[in-house]
């Protein structure tokens, strides 16, 4: 019986232990984004299937508040329902797409669930995090052959830019606490295991 008891445990243990993995990022991700490449160090963080808890939990430990969340295409209804009903300020810079200025916890858990939502959906959420930023600095440019760009904003009021996706994060950071992959496991959940064959570590 016990022996059916820690076995029990040990697959919902491996259950809840998702792996990640944590690399340099290479030159042709860098390149997606018009930054000035010499003021950030670039980490990807993979995981498949990304959850709440993930991003969550990396935010809260790497950030503090305010911090800036641009969901660039809301093409999903709910979303602009839970921004609508619980009155989340918000900057609508298009007919679907918002940046939000995070000042609490609750938010923060409500706009990571639904960056969640909308990377699982193949888009892309941009966080930001840095001194004198408003909202209307952060609005992107898209352009099929280009690196994407936010023309209005000063990179040297920026000290951390996360970039999410359907198969993870890259962070741009000039934070020394951060800046390298080893550095970045520490913000990450102790409910996630860290894949040490594909890491930078």
């Amino acid at each position: 019986m016990f022996r059916e008891m820690l076995k029990v445990t040990s697959i919902g243990e491996k259950k809840l232990k998702n792996q990640y993995f944590v690399q340099y990022t290479h030159n042709s991700i860098i390149n997606d984004y018009a930054i000035p490449k010499d003021m950030f160090k670039a980490i990807d963080v993979g995981i498949r299937d990304i959850e709440t808890d993930f991003l969550l939990t990396l935010v809260q430990n790497m950030f503090r508040f305010p911090v800036f969340f641009v969901l660039e295409s809301v093409i999903l209804e709910h979303i602009e329902k839970i921004i609508s009903e619980r009155n989340i300020p918000s900057y609508k810079f298009t007919s679907d797409s918002y940046i939000i200025k995070i000042d609490s916890a609750d938010t923060l858990e409500v706009i990571c669930d639904c960056t969640v939502d909308l990377v699982l959906n193949g888009l892309s959420v941009f966080i930001f995090l840095g001194q004198g930023i408003s909202e209307v600095n952060l609005v992107p440019t898209r352009d099929w052959d280009k690196p994407i760009e936010f023309n209005n904003l000063d990179f040297e009021k920026v000290e951390t830019f996360i970039a999410v996706e359907e198969v993870g994060l890259t962070i741009f950071s000039k934070n020394d606490k951060y800046n390298s992959p080893r550095k970045v496991t520490h913000y990450i959940s102790e409910a996630y295991l860290l894949d040490m064959e594909n890491s930078d570590i």
